[in-house]
């Protein structure tokens, strides 16, 4: 089968947990002899396409252009972020005018001024992010969550529970690389504590700089700025002290190596639809460490120590702990490999 795994115009120019997922997608529907092609929104979609599989409900201007003109089979992985939480607090005026769905309705129309993304279309300009995302929702014939929290989400805002989207709908949580999967060699000596992620509002990464500041903690930041919140970047860096250290995105053998230098991994995040890296770290026997916010209190709930990170105290001992190497008992991690859930795309596509 002749597959097109559609996704944002910068998932190489700003690499996510996006990427990786459709990265890991592609590899392993390849593995099964798959045709597949990763086309970046504004590409033109390879001759022969029998299947279109978009990723992120989120940005429907990239998506539906496709969506709309495709003929075969529409599927889609929803990765429904939720940034309201981050604009509350980034942009509070814009917000409380426009709404979570009309700001991301603005970001897109920003991004293509700026030339950070692509210029959206007339009809998207018109019709407007919610009744976009909508319409995507009607368009596909499969949509696949990575928890029954983001679904839950999606029927919320978009009254589309009944019947329909029930059925179209499959749960289908993301994989776990092998290479975390490896015994690791240095169980003695990891000391301080980790944060993995692009440097942006709705991660949160500057709580627990200023934290780590307050109580000495050794902690290596890695990831770029949101080239869109460079402001947020420099509020970060400023607020370090002496014992935090900042990393560039690298790659996975890299991170790796990170991960079993370090004792914990705190994610901080306003919001994640997987966190996907708190997965990896555990299975390299990091303690892990999350706020407890949709979707991860679900997703990371069988890994993790969930704490409301609204509560500063509870959180910091809850790192204090994890510093320490205490940490849940682990998974049976070789269920969540990317070649058992490439067997569930597998069957979404059928």
């Amino acid at each position: 089968m002749n597959v097109a795994l559609i996704s944002r115009s910068t998932l190489y120019k700003q690499p996510g947990g996006d990427t990786v997922q459709v990265e890991r997608t592609a590899e392993g529907l390849r593995t099964l002899g798959y045709d597949v092609s990763i086309v970046l929104a504004g590409q033109t979609l390879p001759k022969k396409v029998e299947l279109i599989h978009g990723f992120n409900l989120g940005r429907p201007a990239d998506l539906l252009p496709y969506f709309k003109s495709f003929k075969g089979k529409k599927v889609l992985s929803s990765v429904f972020v939720d940034y309201s939480l981050a604009d509350k607090k980034r942009a509070p005026l814009a917000y409380a005018i426009l709404g979570g769905h009309g700001m991301e309705w603005m970001k897109t129309i920003l991004r293509g001024l700026n030339g950070s993304d692509r210029m959206p279309t007339a009809g998207y300009l018109f019709i407007g992010q919610r009744r976009s995302m909508k319409l995507l929702l009607a368009l596909s014939d499969c949509v696949i969550t990575s928890s029954m929290s983001e679904y839950e989400r999606i029927v919320s805002w978009s009254a589309s529970g009944g019947k329909g989207l029930r059925d179209k709908h499959q749960l289908i949580p993301l994989g776990i690389d092998d290479a975390f999967l490896q015994i690791s060699n240095n169980q003695e000596g990891r000391a301080g504590l980790l944060m993995v992620g692009r440097l942006e509002y709705l991660k949160n990464q500057k709580t627990i700089i200023e934290w780590a500041g307050e109580c000495n903690w050794p902690l290596t930041v890695v990831g770029d700025a949101n080239v869109n919140q460079q402001d947020y970047y420099k509020a970060c860096t400023t607020a370090a002290g002496p014992t935090i250290t900042f990393l560039p995105y690298t790659n996975t053998n890299e991170i790796i190596r990170l991960m079993d230098e370090h004792q914990c991994l705190v994610v901080p995040s306003l919001h994640e639809t997987y966190s996907l890296v708190g997965w990896e770290a555990a299975a390299r026997g990091m303690a892990v460490v999350a706020n407890k916010a949709a979707d991860m209190s679900e997703t990371l709930e069988p890994v993790a120590e969930l704490v409301n990170i609204e509560n500063k105290e509870d959180f910091i001992q809850a790192i204090e702990i994890g510093l320490k190497g205490q940490k849940k008992s682990q998974v049976p991690f070789k269920n969540f490999t990317w070649d058992a859930i490439i067997s569930r795309i597998v069957k979404a596509y059928h």
